[in-house]
């Protein structure tokens, strides 16, 4: 029987638009933004839509669009795909942290998520 690994997210959060969004970050500098909401594919369903993300200097992130595991957001997903596509991204190579002024890869709204400041503990 195999074991599977559960990922902890950093930040959980309710959203403005009622939707609720887990950040998760990895020592390889990636991480993933999972919402779950009423304009997110899959949302009303009860379904996750996951975008992959790399991390800033400033502790702020971008969405990723050049990896192997996706180049756009993934949606209606499960839990167990979610934690299917974590594994994925946990396992990519070290990218390095991006400096505050580099957006190349940073789409400016995506169902009502911006960039955002992650909640240090």
């Amino acid at each position: 029987m195999e074991i599977r690994k559960i990922h902890e997210p950093i930040d959980a959060r309710p959203l403005e638009s009622g939707a609720v969004q887990k950040l998760y970050r990895f020592k390889n500098n990636y991480g993933a933004s999972v919402v779950k909401g009423e304009h997110t594919y899959g949302g009303e369903e009860g379904l996750w839509e996951l975008a992959v993300v790399t991390f800033k200097t400033n502790g702020k992130f971008n969405l990723c669009y050049g990896t192997p595991i996706t180049e756009d957001v993934e949606g209606h997903l499960t839990d167990d795909a979610v934690e299917e596509l974590l594994t994925k991204i946990e396992a990519l190579p070290v990218t390095p942290l991006a400096n505050e002024t580099n957006d190349a890869v940073h789409r400016e709204d995506i169902n009502g998520i911006k960039d955002t400041e992650i909640h240090k503990s």
